[in-house]
């Protein structure tokens, strides 16, 4: 039968069974849906990328910080499993980016990996700003490795996107059929390799010369791009169909902007025998009406784990960029808004959010349908948000500009080069924090948002093995955890809201992080850190971040709303590196931001002048797997081909992941095979095998020679981050003789 869901009239409305069932049908039966036909099930109903509930809209990349981000559209009030006070249900998207060009998406390192969001039942809300309240614009981001080429060469590649609805698509499928969601495919400019100090100099070169390497950053580059000014920007155009008051826009623009104001000015500027050779463009420029026929902003939406907007733009034409990739191009600038009511004035007006901006160049030949790149720029909403019994729904304005900042006061222009969006996007509940007010709050460790972390109060799945544990898909960082623990270096990444505007370095917050172990005592984390910083929505760099003598770090984010240019930003809002193992050891711990804020009300169990964020539990494990292998016929003995010799392997862990034995070289004639060969957890129950038997199978053909069986064991710990995590390697030597004939 189908559930009922309420609309926005409070009628009940049919949800199909084939969603509101969905997992449970594809339980009993793999092709319920016609989309596993080699299960050789009869299908019942067949859907196929259905985009009823659901659509990915768009793809781009920033190159600058090799991140994708995926707009998708929520588009109902119901079929979500639940509202916001509930799990809810999930949306997936895994994408591939085919590096070869050859269209697969099969080849190594071209599935990029998976991004998730958490979905709900939200109905037509009620709220004064809003015209209407669907869809709902989400944003998913992911950070990629790329494959670099010269300048010379334009890296351009296609990403293929795949959207499924509560069904995550598996690793290594770029053709996985979906149900509910669709697979969207754009092309995308990778950032060029730039020429660093170790591509000149090595290590060996530099201590003739008396340099510590350690002292240089050697990834740093060497090499920057080409300015090219207004002269040359005239004669690389001459023979391209670029007007002067494209190529030439900045120059022109503040002229244009001059007369528009004071149109007395034109006479004065007549006197110079300079303005005549741009009166024409000038005019142009006066009389010009907003165009889209170089780029195109698509659409907008928000990333609801990293709180920060991200936008979607289409660069259509080969040339109109000033420059190729070898120059500084030119730079397409996207502000926000956003829709807010006055209590006081009873009125709703556009609240200037910051802008952010990408890159871009002349690029021959564009692909059909243009190159696609995306811009994003973190945002504190913490003043608008609310509990779950009612959703934040919110209406957002972008403006796209090319080569000119849109003005933060003028929510409603339309800019000669660009266009604007709008979009309605949904707060994630959480608590209230009064404009002005600094409050810190950790939002992801070791890349899992606290969501995904068991033990939380905002949690969303439970864990079988206790508190501190992640499951789920990462944020950004494009792996799935699967009860997984903690370790290495760990990432606590968060805010501290409202921060005082471009302060003085001696004004800026006071923050530490602390960790404690149960029934131990908090301690500060205190090691040395990076952070990687965005100046008004440009990578500047990195920055050494030390604690102060009690340990303290400064805070170096910029409040948006307040900040005088140039705002900055951090990174992935990270607050520390924890380095572990600590002295305590594996285990459960706590983790908390502290907050200097002298004249607080006293808070239990914190210091007198602080605030402090919600704890979080981690569990941490830095114990690598055991791997041991043997022969029960005795090591490093001769066989001869054509037996099967038996063995035994320990692949043993708390939190065991996988094991696999191995035999190389594997290039030889009927090499020998391994059963059982591999094992996973959960069907390879923790904490793993041991003294298991495998059996070593050879032909009468296998080729005589020395071998060697390696046995590879790694586990489910996060570690630095990323995952699966560590891994102990047992290698074997033997060797087999060809049988005689």
């Amino acid at each position: 039968m189908a559930r009922q869901r309420e609309n926005s009239n409070g009628r009940r409305v049919a949800v199909e069974k084939e969603r509101s069932c969905f997992k449970a049908l594809l339980v009993g039966n793999p092709n319920y849906f016609g989309t596993a036909p080699e299960s050789r099930l009869k299908a019942v109903a067949k859907i196929k990328a259905c985009t009823k509930y659901e659509e990915i809209r768009s793809i781009g990349l920033y190159p600058e910080l090799d991140l994708l981000e995926a707009i998708i559209d929520v588009k109902l009030p119901y079929g979500y499993n639940g509202t916001l006070c509930k799990a809810g249900s999930f949306e997936y998207v895994r994408f591939f980016i085919d590096w070869d060009g050859d269209g697969d998406y099969c080849d190594p390192g071209e599935d990029a990996g998976i991004a998730a969001m958490n979905v709900h039942d939200i109905p037509e809300v009620e709220d004064v700003c809003p015209d209407n309240a669907k869809p709902l614009s989400y944003a998913l981001s992911l950070k990629v490795s790329c494959q670099r080429k010269p300048c010379k060469m334009p890296p351009l590649v296609k990403v293929r996107a795949i959207l499924s609805w509560e069904n995550p698509p598996p690793e290594g499928n770029p053709d996985f059929p979906v149900v509910w969601g669709n697979t969207l495919e754009k092309w995308v400019q990778v950032r060029p390799a730039r020429y660093r100090i170790k591509d000149i100099l090595s290590r060996s070169e530099l201590h003739k010369l008396k340099f510590d390497a350690a002292m240089l950053e050697l990834d740093a580059p060497v090499s920057k791009p080409v300015h090219l000014s207004g002269s040359e920007l005239a004669k690389l155009y001459r023979k391209e169909d670029v007007p002067p008051h494209r190529y030439n826009f900045s120059a022109l623009r503040a002229i244009a902007r001059s007369i528009g104001q004071y149109p007395s000015a034109r006479a004065v500027f007549q006197q110079d025998p300079r303005f005549k050779a741009v009166e024409e463009s000038v005019a142009a420029l006066l009389n010009a009406k907003p165009s889209t026929r170089y780029e195109e902003l698509r659409c907008v939406g928000l990333n609801y784990d990293l709180e920060q907007l991200a936008a979607v733009l289409t660069v259509k034409m080969v040339c109109g960029y000033n420059g190729d990739l070898c120059t500084e191009g030119s730079n397409e600038h996207v502000a926000f808004w956003v829709r807010v009511h006055d209590g006081i004035e009873q009125v709703c007006s556009w609240k200037y959010l910051g802008t952010a901006s990408v890159n871009v160049h002349d690029i021959k030949p564009v692909p059909v349908g243009g190159l696609h790149y995306a811009a994003y720029l973190p945002v504190d909403l913490s003043f608008l948000k609310q509990g779950c019994s009612k959703a934040r729904v919110l209406k957002v304005r972008a403006v796209l500009s090319w080569n000119a900042k849109p003005d933060p006061a003028a929510p409603d222009q339309l800019p000669v080069w660009g266009n604007r969006v709008e979009a309605l996007i949904q707060l994630k509940p959480g608590k209230t924090v009064r404009p002005g007010e600094c409050r810190p709050f950790i939002w992801s460790v070791g890349n899992m948002a606290v969501e995904s972390i068991a033990g939380n109060p905002p949690a969303l799945l439970t864990s079988t093995l206790g508190d501190g544990y992640a499951n789920g898909v990462s944020a950004g960082a494009g792996f799935m955890a699967a009860e997984s623990p903690f370790g290495g270096i760990v990432a606590v990444c968060g805010r501290i809201t409202h921060p005082p505007g471009s302060p003085a370095p001696g004004d800026k917050l006071k923050y530490k992080v602390q960790y404690k172990k149960s029934g131990g005592a908090w301690k500060d984390i205190r090691d040395d850190f990076r952070l990687w910083l965005r100046r008004d929505g440009v990578p500047a760099g990195c920055l050494a971040q030390a604690a102060d003598g009690s340990g303290y770090f400064s805070y170096q984010v910029d409040d948006a709303l307040t900040s005088s240019p140039p705002m900055v930003e951090v990174q992935d809002n990270l607050l520390v590196m924890w380095h572990t193992p600590v002295a305590e050891g594996d285990g459960l711990y706590l983790l908390r931001v502290l907050l200097y804020s002298p004249g607080s009300l006293p808070q239990p169990g914190v210091p007198a002048d602080h605030l402090a964020s919600s704890e979080v539990k981690v569990m941490i494990d830095n114990t690598p797997p055991t791997a041991l292998i043997s022969l029960r016929m005795g090591d490093c003995q001769q066989f001869i081909a054509g037996e099967d010799i038996p063995g035994e392997f320990t692949a043993s862990d708390e939190h065991i992941w996988h094991y696999s034995i191995s035999v190389r070289p594997s290039s030889m004639a009927q090499p020998p095979s391994v059963f059982p060969a591999t094992g996973q957890y959960p069907v390879l129950a923790e904490p793993g095998a041991a003294n298991a038997a495998f059996t070593l199978r050879t032909s009468s053909g296998t080729a005589g020679c020395g071998y060697v069986l390696r046995l590879r064991v790694t586990d489910r710990t996060i570690v630095n981050n990323h995952f699966p995590g560590y891994s102990t390697l047992a290698d074997l030597g033997f060797c087999l003789l060809a049988k005689e004939k």
